[in-house]
Parts: C-alpha cells; sequence; structure tokens
C-alpha cells in the first residue's frame, strides 16, 4: 500500500545562469583637429555602461557603448587633455530554455589596456573588457513534512529557512540640472566624471519597497580650454523611489542591489558661455531579492507497526539567512610618488576595487585593494599621474554554522581623501561600505516516499501487555520502538522518560 504525504511548499531563488564575455578593444586612430598634440600619455581608461539588457526566450541580449578615454598632457600648454572614442558593443548568452520569469543581474569591468602614442597626433589602443551576467529565477522546492496512517512512526527534522517571498527588478532614472556656482568659474568642458549611488534605508509596503539614499556626482573640469586650468566640484543628490516587488512585506529579510548602467553628464555652457549648470541623466537598475524565514519539517526516518515499510529517501536542500552585514570601512596609507616632487593634487579617484571573502569560525573576513588613481601637478606645476594601492582586511561576526557558507557581498568605494605629507608623499585614504547577506546551506536525507508490503505483516507478541528490555546507556529510543512495533511516545509515557536516548544503563517496559 502508498502512503500518503503532506507537503509543504517554498520558493528559493536558482541561479539558471552565470558567465562572462570579453570584448576585445583594438583602436589605430589619429587625434582629432581640435585636439592639442601628445607630449605624454598620462592614463587611458576603458569606460564600459550597458544600455540595455533583454531576455527573450533562452538568451540573454546585452548593447551598450564603450568609451575610450585618453589623458594626456600636450606639448604647448603644459595642461591635462581629453580625447574620447566611442565605440557600441554587444553580445548574447544562451541560457537554458523554460525559464520562468528570469531576472538578470548585468556588471562590466576593464580587464587590461595598453596604449602607445605612435606620433604626437596617432594612437595604437589594445584592451579588453568584461561582460559579466547573473539570471536568477524563482523555483518552488518540495518538502514531504508528514506521512499519513495510523500504524505509521515518524521521525521529524526542522530546519529554518529563508523562502524567497518575491523577487523585484525596475529601472529608473535620475535626471538634475546642478548649479557648480558663481565662486568656481565657469565650466567649458568635462575631464573626468564620476558617478555612484547608495542605499540609506529601504521600507518594506505591500509588493513594493521605498528605496531611499544618495547618488554621487563627482566632476574633473576645465575652466580656460586656452590655458587648461580645472577645478573640481562634488554634488550629493537625494533620490527617493518606489520597486514593485510582488510578495515583499514589512517582515522580509531584502538583498537590494543596484547597477548604475549607463550616465551621461552635458555642460550648458555649450550654450551660454557664463553658464555653470550641468545636466545629469543617469539610469540605473534596482533588483530587490525578498526572503521570509520559516520553520520546516521533514521526515529522516520511518517505519510502520503493520507492515514491513520500504522507504524512498532523497537529498533535501536548505538554505537559511544568518547575517546581512553591513559596515563602513576606511583605509589610509601613506604612498611615495617616485622622483615627482608635488606642489598640489589635481585629482583623485578610485578606480575598482578588488576583493574576496572567506570563513573562518564565526567570522566573515574580507580582503583586497582598492586601486587609487591621482593626477597631480609637480613643483613647475606640470601635471603628471601615478597609481597606487591600498590594501584592506574587514571583519564582520556571523553566527556559527554547521552548513555550507555562501555569501554575495559587495563594496563600494565612496570617497579617496588625501593629505600631502612632503615633496614626493601623499597619504590616501578610501572610504568604503560593506554590504552583503550571508547563507548558511545544508543537505539532509528525507522520507520521500513509502510503501508498506501488504503480503510481509510485522510479527507482534500479543500475548503480553509489557515486555522487559535491558536498555544500554545511549541507546537509542527510536530504535527500540521500531523493533518492538511501538511507538517513541508510549514508551516514553509507560517509562516517565523525557529524553530520546537512554541515560544509564536501565531496564525499561516496552507496551505492547
Amino acid at each position: 500500500m502508498e502512503y500518503q504525504f503532506e507537503k509543504e511548499n517554498c520558493f528559493v531563488s536558482e541561479k539558471v545562469f552565470e558567465g562572462s564575455s570579453e570584448q576585445a578593444v583594438d583602436l589605430d586612430f589619429s587625434l582629432p583637429d581640435y585636439c592639442p598634440d601628445i607630449e605624454r600619455i598620462l592614463k587611458c581608461r576603458i569606460c564600459p555602461s550597458v544600455m540595455s539588457k533583454n531576455i527573450s526566450s533562452d538568451r540573454l541580449d546585452i548593447d551598450g557603448v564603450a568609451v575610450i578615454k585618453l589623458y594626456y598632457l600636450d606639448t604647448k600648454k603644459q595642461a591635462i587633455r581629453l580625447c574620447e572614442h566611442t565605440s557600441p558593443f554587444s553580445c548574447s548568452f544562451s541560457i537554458k530554455s523554460n525559464v520562468q520569469d528570469p531576472t538578470a543581474i548585468v556588471k562590466v569591468k576593464t580587464e587590461y589596456l595598453n596604449c602607445r602614442a605612435l606620433t604626437p597626433r596617432k594612437l595604437d589602443i589594445h584592451g579588453a573588457f568584461s561582460v559579466c551576467a547573473s539570471v536568477y529565477q524563482k523555483t518552488e522546492q518540495e518538502y514531504c513534512c508528514s506521512i499519513n496512517g495510523d500504524d505509521i512512526q515518524q521521525r521529524k527534522h526542522t530546519e529554518q529557512i529563508s523562502c524567497l517571498s518575491g523577487i523585484g527588478q525596475q529601472q529608473f532614472s535620475i535626471s538634475e540640472v546642478l548649479d557648480i556656482g558663481q565662486g568656481k568659474g565657469s565650466p567649458e568642458s568635462i575631464l573626468r566624471s564620476e558617478f555612484s549611488i547608495d542605499i540609506e534605508s529601504a521600507k518594506a509596503l505591500s509588493d513594493k519597497i521605498m528605496l531611499k539614499g544618495e547618488a554621487v556626482l563627482r566632476l574633473l573640469y576645465v575652466t580656460d580650454i586656452e590655458t587648461g586650468m580645472q577645478d573640481t566640484m562634488t554634488f550629493n543628490i537625494p533620490y527617493s523611489q518606489v520597486i514593485d516587488a510582488q510578495g515583499i512585506s514589512d517582515i522580509s529579510q531584502n538583498d537590494i542591489r543596484l547597477e548604475v548602467m549607463n550616465y551621461d553628464v552635458s555642460l550648458k555652457s555649450e550654450y551660454d558661455e557664463s553658464s555653470t549648470l550641468v545636466t545629469l541623466d543617469a539610469r540605473i537598475c534596482a533588483t530587490v531579492f525578498a526572503y521570509d524565514e520559516r520553520s520546516i519539517d521533514t521526515v529522516d526516518d520511518a517505519y510502520s507497526t503493520v507492515y514491513e515499510l520500504d522507504l524512498e529517501k532523497n537529498n533535501c536542500k536548505y538554505s537559511h539567512i544568518i547575517s546581512m552585514p553591513e559596515s563602513n570601512i576606511s583605509v589610509k596609507n601613506e604612498v611615495k610618488t617616485g622622483d615627482n616632487n608635488i606642489s598640489k593634487i589635481i585629482d583623485t579617484w578610485c578606480d575598482g576595487v578588488s576583493y574576496i571573502s572567506s570563513f573562518d569560525g564565526n567570522a566573515l573576513t574580507t580582503k583586497g585593494k582598492v586601486n587609487c588613481c591621482i593626477f597631480a601637478a609637480d613643483k613647475d606645476g606640470v601635471p603628471f599621474y601615478i597609481e597606487r594601492p591600498l590594501e584592506f582586511s574587514v571583519g564582520n561576526d556571523i553566527p556559527p554554522s554547521v552548513g555550507e557558507i555562501s555569501s554575495n557581498i559587495e563594496l563600494l568605494c565612496k570617497s579617496l581623501s588625501f593629505r600631502i605629507t612632503g615633496d614626493n608623499s601623499i597619504e590616501l585614504k578610501a572610504d568604503m561600505k560593506l554590504k552583503g547577506i550571508v547563507f548558511e546551506n545544508k543537505i539532509c536525507r528525507a522520507v520521500t516516499g513509502a510503501s508498506g508490503n501488504e503480503d510481509k505483516k510485522r510479527v507482534k507478541d500479543k500475548n503480553a501487555a509489557l515486555t522487559l528490555y535491558y536498555a544500554d546507556e545511549g541507546e537509542n529510543l527510536w530504535s527500540i520502538a521500531r523493533l518492538y512495533c511501538t511507538s517513541v511516545e508510549a514508551i516514553k509515557l509507560e517509562n516517565e522518560l523525557t529524553d530520546d536516548i537512554i541515560q544509564a544503563h536501565s531496564m525499561i517496559l516496552i507496551p505492547m
């Protein structure tokens, strides 16, 4: 005979695809006529951005643009100059078919870049950047929590599980007209821009979440094209946005990720020379994974008091959020600038953070380095460029666990400040924010099917109401009850026991 199971369903976030596509950059071009000749290359950068991403059928299609930015020293004015070249790119990933409501997270990163000036006006550039994509779906997972049958005895196991209550992904824009002000001079061109966004609070409502935070736009701009004079400006832009996330509630634990897909900065002074206004248009993609905590019972063993029982067992997976670390990190160090005697710092920024997280006991340790980029001027006022890494290590306490640990940790470099400490030394300080989610993952064997052999009934002594049993210390009542076709509860009640394990060698009564 087949036994019926009572089952519970839970949704989990399943990563159905993860991959990357390397995009080559091979350029051989001459400077436009309006650009002065090259005296020395200072820095060459690839700045890729995603314009659109689309999942249809079994494909993820991504379109974007890669801007090559060449910073160099001119031959006449000894100023930092910029030459840009924009190239569109596209890539596609094959994902497995029949994915239900997939959600894609896309990031771009520079792999390498080599730049060489063949002549004062001709450049040879070779490099590559990667488009990294992860695709998730909401997958239903089934647990067999109880077997129906008067003759069935079952041993249950309880686990905490973080059920995915909802996934939401939504794009939104930040569009602002910003004023540099009258005290800093009118901008004539932008040399460098940097845009970042952070979440300060997230309030979940029914099927929605309100995000509030701050976006930061940093500019290095030219105030006089002829002399190449520069200035810097930082804008702090508050924002609030409502994101739809079906299934989210005020008790959910939320893993929220923001992607800056692309942004554009333009000057109003292109049309009005006295204008100090800057226009920002940024496109952000917000992804929310919402989890609710539940206790799940599964049957890890069973027997029948009447029939010989055939059990089918399978692995059951449990994932449980044990920590959502969030901390601010400050790392500083004094770095040398070589033989360059510094008169001033023109601009500083963080160009990428590389890190790795590991688990040791009850600690999550994140180690890495942030690449610090510096435009400075020497004692003669001639600009130069240097890069210096700042290494860091930060620990976050996590609860003790018995399963495998997995995490999704993100680091955002919020600012880079400096202090000149000598003719050829600078103290750099990078302020970063760490946030993420840590899971404990377990795999346990559980009963998923049971059938009783009606031709093989269990033999039970019906001549006595009780049987004497001499139990050894450490013996399990479950094994004893199975042997005598009774229940653990009946043995406990008859002998006034509270534990499932025999504490000392003793005689117990087995109700028949």
